[in-house]
């Protein structure tokens, strides 16, 4: 397999945010070497996913599945981190409160673009096959990505 140059993921504002708070800046992210369409299905598209979260956010779409699967996502890695002693209960409890109270717009999609180095390839995992959007998509997660390693695009 050829080590991509870099890597893409669409994530939201809230995700981001509860990582920078209450995980010390540290980020679990599913990403893909394809910004665009054409070499992955659509639901594992960078762009793809950033248009949805987009046009969702911008109408107020609180029945949106990306907006949906992400606040089970965020709550799920926070019940996690807890299990893993990464955080508190009193910690999970305030994470569950963010996401319960969380508006439409608090999900707006942000793009990480994640430069490939040599600290980054050991934390680089491909997706299980049964969990990609295709069985020959290429997809990868990172369950501990600092955020010093990826740039931030919120246009």
């Amino acid at each position: 397999m050829v080590t991509p140059i870099i890597l893409y993921s669409a994530n939201t504002w809230l995700a981001n945010k509860i990582s920078e708070k209450y995980y010390g800046d540290i980020h679990w992210v599913w990403c893909s070497p394809y910004f665009g369409p054409g070499s992955n299905p659509p639901s594992s598209t960078p762009s793809e996913i950033y248009r949805d979260l987009r046009q969702a956010t911008s109408h107020g779409d609180r029945h949106n599945s990306k907006i949906i699967a992400n606040k089970t996502g965020v709550l799920k890695g926070a019940i996690f981190k807890r299990v893993s002693n990464i955080i508190s209960d009193e910690r999970l409890t305030d994470i569950n409160s963010i996401i319960e109270s969380a508006e439409t717009i608090d999900f707006r999609p942000l793009l990480y673009v994640i430069p490939v180095c040599e600290e980054l390839i050991p934390m680089m995992k491909e997706a299980p096959i049964r969990e990609r959007a295709h069985p020959l998509s290429t997809e990868y997660v990172i369950e501990a990505l600092p955020r010093r390693l990826f740039d931030i695009i919120e246009p």
